[in-house]
């Protein structure tokens, strides 16, 4: 639907994050007397909109459309009822699609990776002269991109955007997937369906995957034009280093990444690249200098023999096995806990086993279940372990319990809220907590 049309009618629009703002102020730009509700069922009153906080409910029938955030869940059941009443709900990223029909979209989505897969991706476009916007689920919400002059978009898609999703892609890149945000999706067989939505996007495009994932790898089994990366002859991992064929390209220590599994990122984001008409050699060469992105394990301190790692965005068990196995041979404190949800921290326990951590420090909320499940898996590390309150007594606890030469990990597990308002916000304040811990220490 464009925003002309859009404009006309009687919008609530749901949540007032990035998403909401951008998509109001889209609106406003078109027409500024629309008539727009902000609907919230909690937090402050947004300032120069009329809005209702509270509990979404058949007042939304007051409404032509909803402009649905990715926040709010497609399964609420308030809004299933406005839908089956004949009304329509339309997602932000939807609306941009309809603004730029012709513009290439390349979309990455993944359980994990994928803003690693769409940064490295862009830089290499780059890299070769390419105007590229990278937007999304990363950066800047699209509705606020629509005099970009880019030539092409490389765009992040999450699960909550990919849901209800309208707009055609030119190519997908799926780079994991596993159980996640069943909160959300109300259970894994949703949250599946709502990541495979890339392959109707696609109308018959090419989509790459990570053939490594044999569940992803099972799940795209009827998608047309399927192309197999991260598995010879195409770009894929071997060992600590990356290959295309038979060539050797380029060795894990070549790159400012941590951990094997970015060798995986590195795999589709080259083989997209190369598929963009990317030399080989500007790609390559561009995935040397690419910098690691924020609170994907970002070296935040190194100082008096701890070293201090900020991966914040891990927000499941998954990722934070990822990290743990990025620094296998390292005496390691975790810091965990976040959001409770259900969580399967099975694969985390059985690393433990065969690489016990030196300590394990545990945020609230889901700090208690977490600890729970270490000590009956039996890997709890003895006398090393701590319950904290806050983020500032995680990193004083940690550093009790790393001593010398040790690595603190920042790696939850978990989403970061009630706590924090998102894993960007929780990984800033483990840097000042950390900046504080040692201020503390010079002047004790």
């Amino acid at each position: 639907m464009r925003l002309a049309e859009l404009a006309r009618l009687r919008v609530g629009l749901l949540g007032f994050g990035r998403e909401g703002r951008a998509a109001a102020s889209a609106l406003r730009a078109v027409r500024p007397d629309v008539d727009l509700t902000v609907l919230a069922e909690s937090g402050p009153q947004p300032e120069g909109y009329p809005a209702r906080i509270g509990a979404f409910d058949d007042g939304l029938k007051d409404f032509d459309i909803l402009v649905r955030s990715p926040g709010v869940p497609v399964l609420h059941p308030a809004l299933q009822r406005f839908q089956a009443a004949g009304g329509r709900i339309v997602n932000p990223a939807s609306i941009w699609f309809s603004e730029q029909p012709d513009l290439p979209v390349i979309g990455v989505t993944g359980s994990k990776g994928k803003s690693t897969t769409v940064s490295l991706l862009t830089h290499q476009l780059r890299a070769a002269g390419r105007r590229v916007l990278l937007a999304g689920n990363i950066g800047v919400p699209l509705l606020a991109h629509l005099d970009s002059d880019a030539e092409l978009v490389v765009l992040e898609l999450s699960s909550y955007q990919l849901a209800d999703l309208e707009g055609r892609l030119s190519l997908g890149v799926i780079t994991r997937l596993f159980p996640e945000h069943g909160d959300w999706h109300g259970g894994v067989e949703h949250y599946y369906a709502s990541k495979l939505r890339m392959i109707d996007l696609l109308q018959g495009g090419p989509l790459l995957i990570n053939a490594r994932d044999e569940v992803l790898l099972a799940h795209t089994a009827g998608a047309p034009n399927r192309l197999l990366g991260n598995r010879p002859p195409l770009a894929c991992r071997q060992g600590d280093a990356l290959y295309r064929g038979v060539e050797r390209l380029i060795d894990l220590d070549q790159l400012q990444l941590m951990g094997r599994h970015n060798l995986d990122n590195a795999a589709l984001a080259l083989e997209a690249a190369l598929l963009q008409g990317v030399e080989l050699v500007t790609a390559v060469s561009a995935l040397r200098d690419f910098r690691p992105l924020d609170n994907r394990l970002e070296r935040v301190e190194d100082r008096f023999g701890l070293c201090w790692i900020n991966d914040s965005i891990a927000t499941t068990p998954h990722a934070t096995l990822a990290a743990l196995q990025a620094l296998t041979g390292q005496d390691v404190v975790l810091i965990a806990g976040g959001y409770v949800r259900p969580a399967d921290w099975t694969p985390v326990l059985d690393h433990c086993r065969r690489h016990p951590l030196r300590g394990l420090v545990l945020l609230p909320d889901s700090g208690p279940a977490v600890a729970a499940a270490f000590e009956h898996a039996q890997v709890l590390p003895a006398g090393r372990h701590s319950l904290v309150g806050d983020m500032a007594e995680a990193v004083r606890e940690a550093a009790l319990l790393a001593k010398d030469n040790a690595t603190v990990l920042l790696s939850p597990g978990a989403a970061s809220f009630p706590q924090f308002r998102d894993f960007e916000d929780r990984g800033e304040c483990f840097r000042q907590a950390v900046a504080s811990y040692y201020k503390d220490r010079s002047t004790a």
